[in-house]
């Protein structure tokens, strides 16, 4: 062999050597990091919170019991009330003046359902990934909030923090579905009015860079049914007035009135949730046989108002749909929020000021917007409380509702200490 051989050898076994060991270091440096934190005690009670399928409304029942084993290792009083039937769970830290306005930490435990064929990972695995990303079904919404309210607790309780005003843990069981059952009848009981609220924290809005948000006001949901009907017959009878005509002239109709939606979105600024009204048609159900033309065909249109749409246009608006489909067609609403009060983000607001200065002192920056979607703080604040919704989770992609949602286990850790601090700020305002 050659002199120049011998070289290209030894330099390409240097290199396999060298990629080798990179490789095993680059894994073995996975693996580590991979067991940190599936030995950190606040992601394990994050990935069994997950690992609970809170889609299905039964099991509201195992996340009680798993808030019950929280409140019952750290020996705070826990209550579960039942207004409707569905529980929810109220977990209790006294403080030092119990007779102050108390502080709520509101999140909800159901999910919303999971189409487990298109995730990379099971939706309620609660895995780690090679990233640091915990995959899993109410990672973003919001199970993870609910575990850094309990994890920030924790730690007030292991540093012999005692905190001068009340908090209370709220876990509602239907925020996704409307809360008919869970925060709408429960604020209306004698059992909340006893908590003597004066603040409230929920869950925010998923940020892309290093902002956070906090949303002081919810849009209002109309989730609205159609029911659209007309001629049927047998599959082969080409005949006017077909259920599906109308269909298609009201889809027409609402992509008009949502592409006008869109080019205000676009025209303004891109967190100005408030100045459009978001119109979605996410459900068409229809027809009985493949050879039959169906009767009638019903459509789910989900809209979330903006700030200073009126009720009134607004249901102006929907009446003269319904007149270009016709007499036979109807129309019924399945939720309708006509008031959603606003908080103030001002100086007359403490509580604001408190969290505005708590998140500054830690060189962190929050801004305030219209939430885009809708909380169980739209209930919350028609009772003259303060709420605001606030999340920790930053240089993430927001996959509320979406598939392959996850959090960045860094930022959830993160956030535990950032509620930590806020707690301290909130819970000994004067």
């Amino acid at each position: 062999m050659s002199l120049p051989n011998k070289m290209i050898y030894v330099t390409f076994f240097v290199l396999l050597i060298t990629n080798i060991i990179l490789c095993e270091s680059s894994s073995s440096e996975y693996q580590t990091n991979q067991k940190q934190y599936e030995q950190n005690p606040a992601i394990k009670r994050l990935q069994e919170y997950i690992q609970i399928d809170t889609s299905i409304e039964e099991n509201a029942e195992l996340a009680v019991e798993f808030w019950k084993r929280q409140a019952e290792e750290l020996g705070l009083p826990y209550a579960v009330y039942r207004p409707l039937g569905l529980p929810i769970f109220v977990m209790t830290l006294t403080g030092r003046q119990p007779e102050l306005p108390s502080i709520m930490l509101n999140s909800h435990a159901d999910v919303v359902p999971a189409g487990a064929d298109l995730w990379i990972y099971p939706p309620f695995s609660g895995h780690v990934d090679e990233n640091g990303n915990l995959h899993g079904r109410g990672s973003q919404d919001t199970k993870d909030v609910g575990i850094q309210y309990i994890e920030a607790v924790r730690k007030l309780i292991q540093n012999n923090v005692t905190l001068e005003r009340t908090v209370h843990i709220t876990v509602m069981p239907d925020e996704e579905t409307g809360g008919f059952r869970g925060i709408v009848p429960f604020v209306e009981t004698e059992e909340f009015k006893s908590l003597n609220i004066g603040f409230a924290l929920d869950e925010g809005f998923t940020s892309q860079d290093n902002t956070m948000y906090v949303t002081y006001q919810d849009k209002r949901p109309w989730q609205i049914k159609f029911i659209i009907r007309g001629n049927g017959g047998h599959g082969s009878i080409v005949a006017s007035g077909n259920v599906i005509e109308g269909l298609q002239r009201f889809l027409n109709i609402a992509m008009e009135y949502r592409n006008e939606q869109m080019q205000i979105q676009n025209s303004t600024h891109v967190f100005d949730f408030g100045a459009y009204t978001s119109v979605n048609i996410n459900m068409i159900e229809g027809g009985v046989a493949p050879n039959v033309v169906p009767t009638n065909v019903t459509v789910i249109m989900d809209m979330r108002l903006s700030v200073d749409a009126e009720v009134n246009d607004v249901q102006d608006m929907l009446n003269s749909w319904m007149a270009e489909l016709g007499d036979e067609s109807s129309i019924e609403y399945i939720r309708r929020v006509e008031n959603s009060p606003a908080t103030a983000v001002d100086e007359t607001n403490p509580y604001w000021m408190a969290m505005r200065d708590t998140i500054k002192e830690l060189g962190l920056t929050v801004v305030p917007i219209v939430c885009p979607a809708t909380s169980d703080m739209v209930v919350v604040r028609t009772k003259a409380i303060p709420a605001l919704g606030f999340t920790t989770k930053t240089n993430m992609i927001p996959k509320l509702h979406d598939i392959d949602e996850y959090i960045a286990l860094d930022q959830f850790l993160k956030g535990i200490d950032i509620y930590e601090a806020l707690l301290k700020k909130l819970g000994n305002l004067a």
